[in-house]
């Protein structure tokens, strides 16, 4: 008989403020974190206050509104915040600054936000500097400027005061509104205020003078700031050197480049891109040129729409030596040549551009990528350089995005299969400097494979290797079971004797929940026996005792972790990575991605394969991880593993969740009507699984941090919401 989960639902856990022992106010923290409903939060609330042994606290209401914001339930949250107020409970400025953040951000209402600052006094809170300057932001950026004046008067009456923070705000949203003179105005205003302009308030100034053509004036105030000994920072140089530009001064700008070192401030990759934009558009070819030259000398990536210009111009005058030098410092530097394609109006230009794809073949084998030149080829100590397979693919760019921001290096080794070049140049974006990060195309499938892939070994320095690339749809696998074992079975070989070969001893393995196949107890434990049901499954676990099969011979020491984690969501927090599957594959994709198609309107709604599992509501139950909390795992692994060990770890929340409650929570995240058709069960899908992560917190100190369904799946869809295509819409 199948034994049944641990978890409690919400039922239970409003049942313990039935108990009659006294509840700590932690307890009661508790049982609200754990309510999974929502629209039982106000209910529970005056249940727990009709205890005489507790009284609310502002952690809970904390809780409580976070809770409801999730679900956008912001007239439960106005009824909390009455009955607060009607108690005359005290709030701290703290809880209010995340209050009208919260009808900023999530909600969209900035009106309530505003009369959330103006009601504060009735709660016995006078809001900080901060709360008010953030008021003050949230109406710049959303172009209200007639408000901004009343909020701005509001101050005295809140007992708010003003910083130069709140005078920047100011000055950059008159001079948004076209409003110069005013916000020159308030250098006056400033002081008497009892604060002093800074390098902002200057160079926000400058830069409206600049896009107005009013370079001269932008000048005059340069000179009052070394007056008044304001040091002017890089943006305040990038601004004049842009303004200069603009007007097609560039011998003025270059003087002014050249006079930044001696004033204690360092040119970025700013200030070289728009000085080879001003040397472009004036047709100054052969100047373009050596500043490219000297911008990759210094580590300085420029666009790829400035390299594509450049090669035009040159290729123009006949230039193709030079032409030729330029295509092999942008594959130098990683520049991907389908990121955008001229389209010529000649005749010779169509043959210019032939003649450069058959250079750009020549020159990619000799680039630092293949020539093992580069800081790539070597080891350093203190840095550890991480080969990530598949790291174009939605897990694997994450890891790498985790990778590069602790300081490893890293190569990314990946056919775009499955993976995003996008992905790959937003990585590259973030992480410019040379050394950092490096893309190899390459197929660890193709039959040249094997020769292929020592020789990237042999020509990279890895210390250690986190092997994603695979193919990894269940139902696809059941129909080209084939190409499964080939994939994940054929090429983990493949990987593992390339680095038995060049000594590379550490290896992190990207497995699944599916080895498991249906177990007859849950929660899963990593004891737990592996029957895979399916081709994916089955092809894992043979890798997986490949894996295990070498590790026990004498020939190896290495240190392996075997990840088994279960089902994916999400994306990153602040929206720079995604899930962008290939359209053709929407059918065997992630429910998400189908939830957001649907949401989008790209399919006209979503379909749940099978109602008549046994359990609660006919649906499958899965644990649905986070991609964030995912890849911690995998760094917690890589850091932990030693020599000659092998780690086995079940990667998941150790909640289960059913599909139905997954669509419901995708509605509420998206906020749209998904039409739901249920049809029949797919191939080699299973009725239950979820986890029990207690080992790998115990021995890798880890633990899923985003347990909240809406907001995994908020994550997401902010990142999907922006990229309807994908990352062709970035």
């Amino acid at each position: 008989m199948r034994l049944r989960s641990t978890m409690c639902d919400d039922g239970y856990w409003i049942g313990r403020l039935d108990h009659k022992d006294w509840l700590a106010p932690n307890e009661v923290l508790k049982i609200f974190a754990n309510i999974r409903d929502p629209s039982l939060i106000s209910s529970v609330f005056n249940k727990a206050c009709n205890r005489r042994d507790y009284k609310p606290s502002e952690a809970l209401y904390s809780l409580m509104i976070d809770k409801l914001a999730c679900a956008r339930r912001f007239s439960d949250v106005e009824g909390l915040l009455a009955r607060a107020r009607t108690e005359k409970f005290r709030f701290s400025d703290e809880f209010f600054y995340r209050l009208i953040k919260m009808y900023g951000n999530v909600a969209e209402h900035p009106q309530k936000a505003i009369d959330t600052l103006l009601a504060m006094p009735g709660y016995n809170c006078w809001p900080s500097t901060k709360t008010f300057n953030y008021v003050l932001h949230m109406l710049v950026c959303k172009r209200q400027y007639e408000v901004v004046h009343e909020i701005y008067s509001s101050a005295p009456r809140l007992g708010v005061t003003l910083d130069t923070c709140s005078f920047n705000i100011l000055v950059k949203g008159l001079c948004q509104f076209g409003k110069f003179d005013d916000a020159i105005s308030l250098l006056h205003e400033m002081p008497k205020q009892g604060c002093q302009p800074n390098v902002t308030t200057y160079s926000t100034l400058m830069h409206f003078l600049c896009q107005h053509c009013e370079v001269d004036k932008a000048f005059e105030l340069f000179e009052r700031m070394q007056k008044l000994d304001i040091a002017a920072d890089t943006v305040v140089y990038n601004i004049l050197i842009s303004g200069l530009c603009r007007e097609e001064r560039v011998t003025e700008a270059f003087d002014l480049f050249k006079s930044m070192k001696s004033e204690g401030c360092y040119p970025n990759s700013g200030t070289y891109q728009v000085l080879l934009d001003g040397l472009i558009s004036l047709g100054k070819f052969a100047e373009a040129k050596n500043l490219i030259s000297i911008m990759s000398t210094e580590g300085v990536r420029s666009s790829f729409q400035s390299y594509k210009l450049l090669i035009d111009g040159l290729c123009s005058n006949d230039c193709l030596d030079d032409a030729h030098l330029v295509l092999k410092q942008m594959v130098g530097q990683g520049m991907d040549f389908t990121e955008s394609r001229r389209k010529p109006n000649l005749t010779g230009k169509i043959a210019v551009a032939a003649a450069l794809t058959v250079m750009c073949i020549i020159v990619l084998k000799q680039s630092p990528g293949f020539t093992g030149t580069s800081v790539f080829s070597r080891h350093e100590i203190g840095v550890t350089h991480v080969l990530v397979t598949g790291g174009a693919g939605f897990i694997g760019s994450h890891a790498t995005l985790r990778l590069l921001k602790d300081n490893y290096r890293v190569t990314i080794v990946d056919n775009l299969s499955r993976g995003n070049m996008g992905a790959v140049r937003v990585l590259q974006r973030l992480f410019p400097q040379p050394g950092r990060l490096q893309f190899i195309y390459a197929d660890l499938g193709d039959a040249k494979a094997v020769s292929f892939v020592n020789k990237i070994f042999s020509e990279n320095a890895f210390d250690a290797v986190m092997h994603f690339a695979a193919v990894a749809y269940v139902g696809e696998s059941t129909m080209e079971p084939l190409r499964y074992y080939h994939n994940i079975t054929s090429n983990t070989l493949t990987v593992l004797e390339a680095m038995a070969a060049h000594n590379v001893n550490t290896l992190i393995y990207s497995s699944t929940c599916a080895t498991y196949g249906e177990p007859d107890t849950m929660p899963i434990v990593e004891t737990t026996p592996q029957n895979p049901i399916n081709p994916y499954g089955k092809a894992k676990k043979m890798a997986e005792d490949i894996i295990l099969d070498f590790t026990k011979s004498k020939k190896s020491n290495m240190a392996v972790m075997i990840l088994r984690y279960f089902n994916v969501i999400g994306s990153d927090p602040e929206g720079r990575l995604g899930e962008a599957p290939r359209p053709e594959l929407r059918e065997h994709g992630r429910i998400s991605g189908a939830c957001f198609d649907a949401a989008l309107g790209i399919i006209p709604g979503l379909k749940v394969r099978g109602t008549d599992y046994t359990t609660a509501d006919g649906t499958c139950i899965r644990d649905y991880i986070h991609v964030t909390d995912l890849v911690d795992a995998h760094v917690k692994a890589l850091d932990k593993a030693q020599p000659g060990k092998v780690g086995i770890y079940n990667v998941g929340t150790g909640q289960g969740r059913s599909v139905k409650e997954f669509v419901e929570a995708c509605k509420k995240a998206t906020g749209a009507t998904i039409k739901v058709s249920y049809l029949a069960r797919r191939p080699g899908d299973y009725a239950e699984v979820y986890s029990d992560p207690s080992k790998i917190h115990s021995e890798l100190n880890w633990t899923a941090q985003y347990t909240d369904l809406g907001q995994s799946l908020s994550h997401a869809w902010k990142w999907q919401k922006a990229h309807p295509n994908g990352y062709g819409s970035a």
